[in-house]
């Protein structure tokens, strides 16, 4: 069967989204001022870092079921629309619930190089997850 273009496009923002959550927790360990919206200095940064620190295995759990997901859609199994909506309604989560938090410590305030990189973090989170079960709902029945 061939596989729908559409799909191509979710196949592609599964790839980003394994590598986008790597690259963020590679740089959270090992270059923290480059993603961390707050300094040791700040009076809320052990709330912060508490918050952040409870992300590492959700976040694996949607950068692996998204690269399970982009090999199953690759080969047009039943199996790969599974794990990419497991993917995109993990990801649509983890994004509400940042947002959530961010909006309640201020995170945006003042609106900082920190606040734009969260923001844009939040709005990328939200806008993919939602994209990836609009394209995959398309195309159910020919990935079913």
């Amino acid at each position: 069967m061939k596989r729908p273009t559409n799909i191509n496009v979710v196949i592609g923002i599964g790839i980003f989204a394994f590598i986008a959550i790597s690259a963020y927790w590679y740089a959270w360990f090992l270059a923290p001022d480059v993603v961390q919206a707050r300094l040791p200095s700040d009076p809320d940064y052990a709330v912060y870092m508490g918050y952040e620190q409870a992300f590492p295995l959700p976040d694996a759990f949607v950068a692996l079921a998204s690269l399970v997901g982009v090999f199953g859609l690759w080969k047009m199994r039943d199996w790969g629309f599974l794990s990419m909506l497991l993917a995109a309604g993990g990801a649509l989560f983890l994004g509400l619930e940042d947002l959530l938090f961010d909006l309640q410590h201020n995170m945006f305030v003042p609106f900082n190089d920190a606040a734009v990189i969260e923001l844009a973090i939040v709005l990328v989170i939200m806008a993919l997850g939602p994209a990836m079960t609009l394209l995959l709902w398309k195309h159910r029945h020919e990935l079913i």
